[in-house]
């Protein structure tokens, strides 16, 4: 049985990245993926499932510009999506941390774990006991 969470399908946000430059994000709701835009240009992707009204489970999730990463787009992107869900009650959030997810860029498992690890817990998600899965409750 699918789950359909209506989000308004496209709307922009003004953001501040890491670096203090400030940008007018264009986000784009189409089923449960969204990607997101900067001038036009796709910035971040991610897309997740309902598993019921209330827990989704994030799928993949990624800057699509590997000259992007680190700038701050994943964290002002995520923490948008975060909050949109929870705007409809969704009050669990699951993602898998595997290396076997990471897209091209990673040098190895270690590096790939820490930098995720890093970035879950800057959005708000705790890390499971076996450290396989960020999990965050929206309140």
């Amino acid at each position: 049985m699918a789950v359909i969470l209506y989000i308004r399908k496209d709307y922009f946000r003004g953001v501040t990245l890491s670096d203090k430059s400030a940008h007018i994000l264009e986000f784009h709701y189409n089923g449960q993926n969204v990607d997101v835009f900067d001038n036009g240009r796709q910035v971040f992707h991610l897309e997740y499932f309902l598993e019921s009204k209330f827990k989704a489970n994030i799928m993949e999730f990624y800057v699509t510009d590997i000259t992007l990463r680190g700038k701050g787009y994943g964290k002002v992107c995520m923490l948008e999506i975060l909050d949109q869900l929870k705007k409809k009650q969704v009050t669990l959030i699951k993602a898998p941390i595997g290396y076997e997810l990471a897209p091209v860029g990673y040098t190895g498992p270690e590096q790939y774990l820490q930098l995720m690890t890093e970035f879950y817990e800057k959005t708000g998600f705790s890390i499971s006991g076996d450290g396989d899965a960020a999990i965050q409750i929206l309140g």
